[in-house]
């Protein structure tokens, strides 16, 4: 890094003509980046649920996307618009198949005031999801003369809605978070050019990342939330790294150090700082990859790329700014606030700061108590993340409460045969697993071929022959039972007695899966798909890999600060400190979203909040140590080293938290249910670590602990050794 910063210093112009060449280019990139993100990602790909459904896809020949168009006359037989608006759904591009009441009775409700269509398509799902809204439109004008309120659902759409409502709540979110900076900033810096310079270097990082990840579309899939991570993370790095040169270089400035040697001893000692902090923001992001799951993998991209774009500038663009800039930094000033000068206090006796740690550590036990009662759920099967005013969210809503919603959402069980064995054997098969979902609890309903009616002697023989059955029975059967290449397959339904995001439909996946394998002979393999089975799987791969998540985590930042401060001490505190952040933060979560709100906590929620915030709090903790490690190597008296240290740091810390706070805060807003939850508990934790751990917590560990908390490293260096710099 130290070519880089000297060559930024030294030709200042070239830096930032280079970087206005750069955000030229991306700014039409940016923009073609919201029409190149992917909807959905809620899902695990590799799961049972997702296998046994391309199995029925493969073999019933069904069309694995449907949207429903619900249709509403509340004074009047809403039966008479039925048919034209299957001549709308018909001219919709990729429609393969309309389906309405009269093939099934149950789609119309008792009143006759509500009924839905079912479309099924033959396109992938973008395709689908780039209908929705010009469908919506052509049905609102042929129907709204009627009287009929129409909306259109199902799980393209609520993607559609979900895709446009994360852009929205990112443009709304940004324009809250800017004038907070700026005001924040103010206050901190107290000079319009030193405001300024942070706030146009985060614009300059969302814009470079954006583009970038409209890039990497062409190379992966990203999430719609993609916008949402680099709104979140890029705007507190950006701001936070700006911040902690600046304010170093201002304080040289302030000490009577010419404006390029205060420029160097910025660099090297905040700008060392901020490297570190980057890193450890990075590489507990990459941890999010491990999943293997679309949501995770495209917040993941969206933080390390903005992250290393704000480092990029801090190491380049921003040393070229201040060097132009020299002392018109302080341009239009305010009236500056008089230095504290207060004198540097000796510590607590060591029993007072142990009692004092032991409280604080007992209060973040209590806080986060809570979190052992926490309800993990995404909701897949339902469209409770989108706002209440999403129209697909108002047609599911509309169904559940006029018709029998539960028929929308039922639970397959898919059982698999090789084509060569028996059919007796598979029948004998499907006897069983019928059997052990019957008994399940919370099922409603069971179809499969034993309930045709067919006499059990004749069963074989139909399922086997089954052009000799009646019309009516052959075509049910056709969907039940079929032979495939080498393979056949055959199913039972089972309509749940709960809603699909219900604790109860859960239950019942959990319960066959436990209970069929050993209930179906061998030779015979039986899988549970469904939109409750789709979600299970989900919520159990992060539940499964979040140990790997976890560990990864820790193991490469501990690592990677122990080379920054070369002592092992250091890293295992901020691994403790950081834990009684994060669990306390969750345990408010659960407090207020679960237990005050009646909301479940989203599954992605706990190892979104470990890894943002287990790498941005790092931004404290390196910024406080290399301030308390400077004074240690300049006198050697370890308890005067951290209170100056502190006393140093303290107002810096409260900024940029106050910085990152205004940032999370500002997605409170959100109407995705996903980003607002990572919002506040973000935005509290952030809080707790800024206010009482790096102000109480970690001083007074750093007390107790004494100096041998530096590393051999640090006595080294107070022998003339020299220290890792930038410049």
């Amino acid at each position: 890094m130290k070519p880089l910063v000297r060559f930024s210093i030294a030709r200042p112009k070239t830096v930032v003509a280079i970087w206005i060449v750069i955000v030229a280019v991306c700014v039409p990139l940016m923009g073609a980046l919201t029409g190149a993100l992917k909807a959905g990602g809620f899902d695990n790909p590799r799961g049972e649920a997702a296998a046994a459904q391309r199995t029925l896809d493969r073999t019933f020949a069904e069309l694995p996307d449907t949207l429903q168009v619900v249709l509403t006359r509340p004074d009047g037989d809403v039966t008479t618009s039925v048919d034209t608006a299957i001549a709308v759904a018909r001219d919709t591009p990729h429609v393969a198949q309309v389906e309405d009441h009269r093939r099934n009775p149950g789609w119309l409700s008792p009143d006759r005031h509500t009924t839905f269509l079912q479309l099924g398509f033959r396109a992938d799902k973008s395709a689908i999801q780039h209908e929705v809204p010009g469908l919506r439109d052509r049905l609102d004008a042929a129907l709204a003369a009627a009287g009929v309120t129409t909306h259109v659902t199902g799980a393209q759409a609520l993607d559609h809605d979900l895709s446009v409502q994360a852009e929205n709540d990112a443009v709304t979110a940004e324009m809250i978070a800017f004038p907070l900076l700026v005001v924040v900033l103010l206050v901190v810096f107290r000079s319009v050019a030193a405001m300024l310079l942070p706030v146009v270097l985060a614009g300059v990082a969302l814009v470079v990342a954006s583009a970038i990840g409209y890039l990497l579309t062409f190379a992966t899939d990203l999430s719609t939330l993609f916008t949402n991570a680099v709104s979140i993370i890029g705007l507190a790095v950006a701001v936070d790294y700006s911040l902690f040169v600046i304010k170093r270089y201002r304080d040289e400035l302030a000490a009577g150090d010419p404006y390029v040697p205060a420029l160097r001893t910025a660099m090297r000692t905040a700008g060392h700082a901020v490297v570190f902090s980057g890193l450890a923001v990075v590489v507990a992001l990459l941890a999010l990859f491990i999943p293997r799951i679309m949501v995770f993998s495209s917040m993941a991209i969206a933080g390390v790329v903005v992250t290393l774009v704000a480092l990029a500038m801090s190491l380049t663009l921003l040393p070229a700014v201040l060097r132009l800039l020299g002392r018109r930094i302080d341009w239009l000033s305010l009236k500056r606030r008089p230095a504290a000068g207060r004198p540097v206090r000796a510590p607590r006796r060591p029993a007072a700061l142990a009692l004092i740690l032991a409280a604080l550590v007992a209060a973040f036990g209590v806080l986060a108590w809570p979190v052992t009662d926490i309800r993990l759920q995404s909701p897949v099967a339902s469209a409770t993340i989108l706002p209440e005013d999403a129209d697909s969210r108002q047609g599911i809503e509309r169904m559940q409460a006029a018709l029998e919603f539960r028929t929308l959402f039922p639970v397959q069980v898919v059982l698999t045969a090789p084509a060569s064995a028996p059919a007796a054997d598979l029948l004998t098969a499907l006897q069983a697993a019928s059997g052990v979902v019957r008994t399940a609890p919370h099922v409603d309903q069971v179809t499969d071929v034993t309930t045709l009616g067919l006499p059990p002697g004749e069963l074989a023989e139909a399922v086997a022959a089954p052009e000799g059955l009646p019309p009516e029975a052959r075509a049910a059967a056709a969907q039940l039972w079929a032979t495939t290449g080498d393979t056949r397959v055959t199913r039972v339904v089972a309509i749940p007695a709960a809603d699909p995001d219900s604790d109860a439909a859960h239950d019942l996946v959990h319960a066959l899966r436990d209970r069929l394998p050993g209930a179906v002979p061998a030779g015979v393999t039986v899988q549970v798909t469904g939109a409750t089975a789709t979600g299970v799987d989900f919520d159990e791969v992060l539940t499964d890999t979040l140990p790997a998540v976890l560990g990864t985590v820790v193991l490469i930042t501990v690592l990677l600060l122990a080379r920054a401060f070369r002592s092992w001490l250091l890293p295992l505190l901020a691994l403790a400190l950081n834990a009684l952040v994060v669990a306390a933060s969750l345990g408010l979560l659960t407090l207020i979203s679960q237990h005050g709100l009646g909301q479940r906590i989203d599954s992605t929620t706990p190892a979104l909040v470990f890894a943002i915030m287990f790498g941005l709090s790092m931004d404290y903790m390196v910024i406080m140590i290399s301030r308390m490690r400077e004074h240690y190597t300049l006198h050697g008296d370890h308890h005067r080293a951290v209170s100056e240290g502190l006393r140093e740091t303290a107002g810096l810390v409260n900024g940029a938290a106050l910085i990152m706070v205004a940032v999370f805060a500002s997605f409170l807003i959100a109407k995705v249910s996903v980003v607002q939850q990572l919002g506040l508990s973000l935005a509290i934790a952030v809080v707790l670590d800024a206010v009482v751990i790096r102000l109480v917590v970690m001083p007074a560990a750093l007390h107790l602990i004494g100096p041998r908390v530096w590393g051999r490293a640090a006595a080294r260096q107070r022998q003339g050794t020299p220290d890792l710099q930038l410049v």
